[in-house]
């Protein structure tokens, strides 16, 4: 089981997809790899921008139960 994240450049007007809300004041994003989610949902996972902490939300919207374990386990904020 693997979680990797990374830190990216988005403009001001790029939109987490944890909480719907803009990078402006800070546009540094987070976005992430992992084998806890299907296969045929990896691309569309490290494609997004999440702020610190908000990718938890994503993954229980998208019903991802096996990666959202593991950053409740692991501390969502870390990720």
């Amino acid at each position: 089981m693997t979680l990797t994240k990374r830190s990216i450049a988005v403009k001001d007007t790029a939109i987490c997809f944890g909480c719907n809300q803009s990078f402006k004041g800070n546009p540094i994003a987070l976005q992430f790899e992992s084998d806890l989610v299907p296969p045929n949902d990896r691309p569309e996972l490290s494609g997004l921008p999440f702020h610190p902490g908000h990718l938890i939300h994503y993954a229980r919207r998208r019903e991802w139960h096996e990666l959202a374990d593991y950053l409740i386990k692991n501390g969502p904020s870390n990720f």
